[in-house]
C-alpha cells in the first residue's frame, strides 16, 4: 500500500514539473512566427480623432505607416477620444490587456509613472518641437528607469510626441513682466502656477474645457496652453493677443503597446512597429506641426489675432525668478529610488549639445 502511494506521489510531482517547464518555456519565448495572417490590433486613445489635435495626427500617421510597411499584414480598430475609459484609466486597460495599444498620457498616473512628466517641472525649456522630440528619444533610450517605468505597467513605449510651444492668448497687449501684474491666467497642474506667480500673474487652475467659460464670464483674462489647444476650445475668440512667451514644448503623449502583445508579434512587425514610432516623432514635430502652425495662424489671423513676440530678455528674467522646482522633484524622485538628479541634468546637457541655451541651471545640488 505505502509503495504504491510513494508512486503516485513520484508521478504527480513529475507531471507538475513538466506542466510547469512548459509554461516557462512559453513565457520565455521568442517571437511568433510569422504565419501571414491578418492581424487587427485595438487602439484606444485619450485624445480626439485626427485633424482636431496634433498627437492624434502622429497616431494616424503611425497606423497608416505601419499598415502600409506589411503590406497590409496589420491593421487597427481604433477608439478615439476615450470612448473606451477615462483618461488616467488608458494605462490600466492596457496593462490588463483589455487594448493593445494606447495613446495615454503618464502625466494621468502619476503613482504609477511619476518619471513621466520631467518636462513639465523645468521651466523656460526648448522651444524647438524636433528638438525636443530627438532629446527625449536619446533620454528614454540612455536612462533604463523610463523603461522600466513602463515595463511595470506591462508597456512598451512605441512613441511619443510633443506638443507646440506653451504660450499664452490674452485680452490686452503684453510686452514686459511689468505688464502682467494682478492679471488672472487659466492654466492646468500643479507647477505652472509656481511659474506664472513670481511674475505677478494670479493663477486660476482649471481643466482645459471648463477655461472657455472662464474667460467668456471675465474671471480670466489670458490663458497658457499650446495653440493647439487653445484652438480645440475656441479660446481665441475671446482675446485677440497671442503672447510668443514659449515657455516650453512639452512630450506628455505616448504611444504604448502592451508588452506581451508586442512579444507575441512575428519579428519583423515588431522591428516595423519600433522603426516606425522613432520616425513618427519626428514626422510630427516637424512636419505635421509646420502645418498646424501654418494653418492656426492663417485662420487666428483672419479672426484678427495679432501674434506678439515677447522679448527675450524679459523671458530670461521670469526664468531666474521662479524657484528651483526641477531640484524638488528630483529630491522626490531620489526618495522614491528613481534617477532625479540624474533625468534634470542629463535633460540640460542633451538639449545643450543640440543648440538650446538655457536662461539658467536648473536642479542645483548645494
Amino acid at each position: 500500500m505505502k509503495r504504491r502511494i510513494l508512486i503516485a506521489l513520484v508521478l504527480l510531482c513529475t507531471c507538475s514539473f513538466l506542466l510547469m517547464a512548459n509554461g516557462q518555456g512559453e513565457t520565455q519565448s521568442g517571437p511568433a512566427a510569422d504565419d501571414g495572417k491578418p492581424i487587427k490590433l485595438k487602439l484606444a486613445s485619450v485624445s480626439a480623432p485626427p485633424g482636431q489635435f496634433l498627437n492624434s495626427d502622429g497616431v494616424q500617421w503611425w497606423m497608416d505607416e505601419v499598415t502600409k510597411r506589411t503590406d497590409g499584414r496589420v491593421t487597427f480598430d481604433t477608439f478615439w477620444n476615450a470612448s473606451v475609459g477615462s483618461g488616467p484609466a488608458h494605462l490600466e486597460l492596457l496593462t490588463k490587456g483589455m487594448v493593445d495599444i494606447i495613446l495615454g498620457c503618464r502625466i494621468y498616473t502619476p503613482g504609477v509613472t511619476p518619471l513621466g512628466p520631467y518636462h513639465y517641472v523645468i521651466p523656460f525649456g526648448p522651444t524647438d518641437p524636433s528638438l525636443v522630440a530627438r532629446a527625449t528619444r536619446q533620454m528614454y533610450e540612455e536612462i533604463p528607469a523610463f523603461r522600466e517605468e513602463l515595463a511595470a505597467q506591462n508597456g512598451l513605449l512605441l512613441s511619443n510626441f510633443v506638443t507646440m510651444p506653451y504660450n499664452i492668448i490674452s485680452k490686452t497687449k503684453v510686452n514686459t513682466l511689468e505688464e502682467f501684474e494682478g492679471k488672472k491666467i487659466g492654466l492646468i497642474g500643479q507647477y505652472f502656477g509656481r511659474w506664472a506667480t513670481p511674475a505677478g500673474l494670479v493663477p486660476v487652475v482649471a481643466p482645459m474645457h471648463d477655461r472657455y467659460t472662464l474667460m467668456q464670464t471675465g474671471v480670466t483674462e489670458m490663458d497658457f496652453h499650446p495653440m493647439t489647444h487653445m484652438n480645440a476650445f475656441k479660446v481665441q475668440e475671446l482675446a485677440k493677443y497671442l503672447i510668443n512667451v514659449e515657455a516650453m514644448v512639452g512630450a506628455p503623449w505616448d504611444l504604448i503597446i502592451n508588452l506581451e502583445k508586442f512579444n507575441s508579434l512575428p519579428e519583423d512587425i515588431q522591428q516595423i512597429m519600433i522603426e516606425v514610432g522613432k520616425e513618427a516623432e519626428l514626422v510630427l514635430a516637424d512636419q505635421l506641426r509646420a502645418e498646424w502652425d501654418e494653418k492656426l495662424k492663417k485662420e487666428w489671423g483672419a479672426l484678427g489675432i495679432e501674434f506678439i513676440d515677447f522679448p527675450t530678455e524679459e523671458r530670461n528674467r521670469w526664468a531666474n525668478l521662479v524657484e528651483d522646482i526641477p531640484a524638488e522633484w528630483a529630491q522626490e524622485m531620489e526618495e522614491r529610488g528613481l534617477p532625479g538628479y540624474e533625468i534634470i541634468h542629463r535633460f540640460q546637457e542633451i538639449t545643450t549639445e543640440m543648440g538650446y541655451t538655457w536662461a539658467r541651471e536648473w536642479a542645483v545640488q548645494e
